[in-house]
């Protein structure tokens, strides 16, 4: 048996330029951004469709079901936190119903300038949505 456990990885400061983009529309959800975690050198970037939650209601910070899946499969894999980055199609997690396509389209030009800086040596889609939007059109 393992001796997994989560925990919560540094998060990737959201670039200043970048910290009130509104284009996606979920700026409305009173949610900050979330560019980012684990390693941002790795050489290895896991894209999911949102960052999920990392507080609780009042604040606290814990590790998510989002979280705690890639985490266990690193772990299980042999790799380590300094392997990974973790970054998403939206940037902000949805808490009531708005514009998929449309959000998802928006937020892409993020994904485009992270891979143009992190230039990372695997990357892996997690999931339907980041398969389906990441595939969508041709990348950077």
């Amino acid at each position: 048996m393992s001796d997994f456990c989560p925990v919560i990885w540094p998060e990737e400061p959201t670039p200043g330029d970048q910290k009130a983009c509104r284009d996606c529309g979920l700026y409305k959800h009173g949610r900050r951004m979330v560019w980012g975690e684990g390693n941002p050198e790795a050489p290895i970037l896991v894209l999911l469709d949102n960052p999920g939650a990392r507080e609780d209601r009042d604040g606290n910070p814990f590790v998510c079901g989002t979280r705690q899946t890639p985490q266990q499969a690193a772990d299980q894999a042999g790799l380590f936190m300094d392997n990974i980055y973790i970054t998403y199609i939206l940037k902000r997690k949805p808490f009531r119903a708005y514009d998929k396509d449309h959000a998802r389209n928006a937020c892409m030009m993020h994904l485009d300038q992270q891979l143009l800086a992190k230039k990372p040596s695997l990357l892996v889609c997690l999931g339907n949505v980041a398969v389906q939007s990441f595939f969508s059109k041709p990348r950077c």
